[in-house]
């Protein structure tokens, strides 16, 4: 086994590492929060990443979005996968510049064992989450505004949807980052994922961790469906 994750085999062992290598996680957005999770899901060893995201580096972006640098005008998709093949050249990584749709989810997602919301929308959040609902695959979600974070784990037939977490949240033209706090929640989001995937741990399976930065307060709650959503209340429980 490599030696890059000898400290980690202490953890998982070297059954939960093949799960690692094994894994297909897809990914949708290359931002603040994408790109935390994925170094540290390519920095882990998950084997086949697939990643989305229809947008340039914009100078606004770089006080959270550490890969990227001034003046590049390439889209961020690409830019992240060459950065994750330095990260670590032993994983593969697909990467689709552009926005994910209901048109083309499944294209994009469709060999995905795992999705992962690193959106700062909610239209788009909640568009990743219907196709998750669709399709029957889990999705990790986290958020973050300013200081504050969320990250929970939507498992369709089991868990509330987006549809059902996200309906009083109001839009935003634009979301206030601090590159802290998006580190803090993207680091839990892709702890999320790497549970998952291992076995190890308890995931946010029907709960929402959430995290106020200026004070260092967390919890964790419980959370239910919306018995009268219209996206994934007709799903049985599986």
């Amino acid at each position: 086994m490599n030696q890059r994750y000898e400290r980690q085999l202490i953890i998982f062992g070297e059954d939960g590492q093949k799960k690692l290598s094994d894994a297909r996680v897809g990914v949708v957005g290359c931002g603040g929060l994408g790109t935390n999770v994925l170094t540290a899901l390519a920095s882990a060893g998950v084997g086949h990443l697939v990643i989305a995201d229809g947008d340039v580096p914009a100078p606004s972006n770089l006080n959270r979005q550490f890969i990227y640098r001034m003046g590049q005008e390439r889209k961020k998709a690409e830019l992240m996968a060459e950065w994750l093949a330095s990260v670590n050249p032993n994983i593969d990584v697909r990467f689709h510049p552009e926005k994910v749709t209901t048109d083309n989810a499944e294209a994009v997602l469709g060999g995905s064992d795992i999705l992962v919301d690193c959106l700062d929308n909610i239209p788009a959040r909640k568009e990743i989450s219907r196709y998750a609902v669709r399709s029957g695959k889990t999705l990790v979600h986290a958020g973050v505004i300013g200081f504050h974070g969320q990250v929970t784990v939507v498992v369709p037939g089991k868990t509330p949807c987006l549809d059902c977490l996200l309906k009083a949240v109001e839009k935003r033209p634009v979301l206030p980052s601090v590159g802290a706090a998006v580190s803090f929640i993207g680091a839990a989001e892709a702890a999320e994922v790497i549970k998952l995937i291992t076995g190890v741990g308890e995931p946010l399976i029907g709960k929402l961790f959430t995290a106020d930065l200026t004070s260092n307060s967390f919890e964790v709650v419980d959370v239910a469906r919306d018995v009268q959503c219209p996206i994934c209340s007709k799903i049985v429980n599986t």
